[in-house]
């Protein structure tokens, strides 16, 4: 029995089913039958070969694989035999991908332990796993594709050397390549599993630390105008446009919302929400909404939340939702949480979707990781919380493993409740250009984490020019390889990304904190001799000259940064 489908090939021969693409080759035993179709997940990620395999013994288990990567997804592998390590060189890595975000302010952890005896004494932790073995310089990841609920642990038997991961049945990414690759074929897994066309800017008016109250049509339109002005693709609307608030809550203190708490409040909205995006269309504006699922009980409720979205969608003209404060703590929580997700897709193929990941057991980053774009982080400038060389950390460390388009990161208003922060603080946000906020987000989807209508002229004039360079190379952006390279932001750093075609580096976006070092050299794979380096955006003087395989960059002034387009 044979298959060829989406640039991948499927063979049944005497129990043996054989997956393979031009790169790789994975073989899957005690095969009774096989189905096979090509799929893109409703348009949400680029097309892949799914196989359903009918096995011997236990359920039927789905692979899938993608013409153009050396690597196959199985739907659960709990218990089973991933590989055996026949050298005694390996290094191990544990990645783990931190959500709750509300607490934890480190996004990525990871450790590495060289095998002894081939094995590993105790098991080990995390989302992500790389096996590299420094003898053939051959490579091997994991990745596990698991909600917050579940943990997945790594296990690797002494002598024998037998890999298993156990995650609670959950899908399992077995990668190929080489020491040294490993994170590029995770985020090229991901670019290809979560499909982004373009990024995108988005205001939301939650950032503001304001009131429900200000949520209004006439406030909105004004949003809009400010979007206008700025460049801004979409509005989104969060918490206050419904009577709901405040919401009730349960016996653990989370939101939930009964009756008609999600009818529109037609004091604030006396035409509905169509005035609004009808007034925003007419300057190409979109409109988003924030949202609330009832996920008590297992989304017992779901089917009238999908009611009120649907009607959204095609009533009012909402294109965008946000959708937060859900818990999913069971597996039965999870499916109804990814059936939401798929049902709202299927609105139309222009509808997308922010996972808020702050706070409560929720999906992560990677369970449901072809939906819609990860809303971050919750920082105030009220509380003093929000500072811009954490928004540059936490971006530059979860994309070395995930593309920074899958994530929005926030742009604060940096005039905005100064007396909150000491006068002495080197890091206050209003010792910041308006620009340099932008730049430390221009690489993911940023988000305007403010009232756009309150920016000061001031603002507006620091960040007009680099908007205009962003919207002609956003294109670029999502479809590269965003890569961090440097040093690790800190707030003294001299730190940047490089974004790669797939064949050569054709941007630097470079960073100088709070230091007196006025530049650095930095090893970058693909540069070549005779490349010309050209800023086309800058807060300061900059320069950059590239020779084989590094560059060598000036930023005058600290605080500063340079976009750099390699010719």
């Amino acid at each position: 029995m044979n298959t060829k489908l989406c640039g991948c090939e499927a063979v049944l021969e005497n129990g043996v089913l054989h997956l393979s693409n031009p790169l790789i080759q994975y073989e899957a035993h005690a095969i009774l039958d096989y189905t096979a179709s090509c799929e893109d997940a409703q348009g949400c990620s680029l097309p892949f070969m799914e196989v359903q395999a009918q096995r011997r013994v236990g359920t039927p288990r789905r692979y899938r694989m993608w013409q153009d990567l050396p690597l196959v997804w199985l739907s659960e592998a709990e218990g089973d035999t991933l590989m055996t390590l026949t050298d005694d060189h390996w290094i191990i890595r544990d990645i783990k991908l931190n959500a709750f975000t509300d607490e934890v302010d480190t996004l990525t952890e990871t450790g590495e332990m060289h095998l002894f005896d081939r094995g590993l004494k105790d098991p080990r932790e995390g989302d992500i796993f790389f096996l590299e073995n420094i003898e053939t310089g051959n490579a091997v990841i994991l990745i596990s594709e698991t909600p917050d609920f579940a943990k997945s642990y790594l296990t690797i038997q002494r002598k024998e050397g037998w890999v298993k991961i156990q995650n609670q049945m959950h899908p399992i990414v077995i990668g190929y390549c080489r020491v040294g690759e490993c994170e590029a074929l995770c985020r090229s897994y991901f670019r290809h599993a979560n499909k982004r066309p373009t990024l995108v800017t988005m205001s939301n008016t939650w950032g503001n630390n304001g009131s429900r109250d200000q949520v209004r049509a006439d406030f909105l339109i004004r949003e809009v105008d400010a979007a206008h002005e700025l460049g801004v693709d979409i509005v989104q609307i969060d918490d206050g446009w419904s009577i709901g608030p405040p919401f009730p809550k349960d016996a653990q203190r989370r939101n939930i919302c009964e009756g008609n708490c999600w009818d529109v409040n037609t004091e604030k909205f006396p035409n509905g929400i169509r005035e609004v995006t009808d007034y925003a269309a007419k300057y190409g504006i979109r409109v988003g909404l924030w949202f609330l699922p009832y996920s008590k009980n297992n989304f017992e409720m779901i089917e009238r939340d999908l009611s009120i979205l649907r009607t959204a969608y095609e009533e009012w003209g909402i294109r965008f939702f946000k959708i937060d404060l859900y818990y999913a703590e069971t597996p039965q929580g999870r499916d109804s949480m990814l059936y939401l997700l798929k049902t709202i897709h299927s609105f139309g193929p222009d509808v997308s979707v922010q996972l808020d990941t702050t706070r409560f057991a929720r999906l992560n980053y990677l369970c449901g990781r072809e939906f819609g774009t990860i809303f971050v982080e919750n920082r105030y400038t009220m509380i003093g919380s929000s500072f811009p060389h954490r928004v540059l950390r936490n971006l530059w460390m979860i994309s070395r493993y995930m593309p920074s388009s899958r994530f929005q990161f926030e742009v604060i208003d940096p005039d905005l409740n100064t007396h909150v922060y000491r006068e002495s603080d080197p890091f206050a946000p209003r010792l910041f250009d308006m620009d340099y906020l932008f730049a430390t987000t221009m690489l993911s989807d940023p988000l305007f984490w403010m009232y756009m209508q309150n920016l000061s002229e001031k603002r507006r004039a620091e960040l007009a020019p680099l908007m205009k360079v962003w919207r002609e190379c956003r294109r670029d952006f999502v479809s590269g390889d965003v890569c961090p390279i440097g040093e690790k932001p800190s707030g003294r750093s001299l730190t940047g990304f490089v974004v790669t075609d797939g064949q050569k580096p054709t941007y630097l976006l470079l960073f100088r904190e709070v230091t007196d070092r006025e530049g650095a050299t930095f090893s970058v794979p693909g540069l070549r001799n005779g490349m010309q380096a050209e800023v086309l955006a800058s807060n300061t003087d900059a320069s950059a000259t590239v020779s084989d395989g590094t560059v060598a960059f000036s930023i005058k002034k600290m605080r500063g940064y340079a976009l750099i387009k390699l010719i």
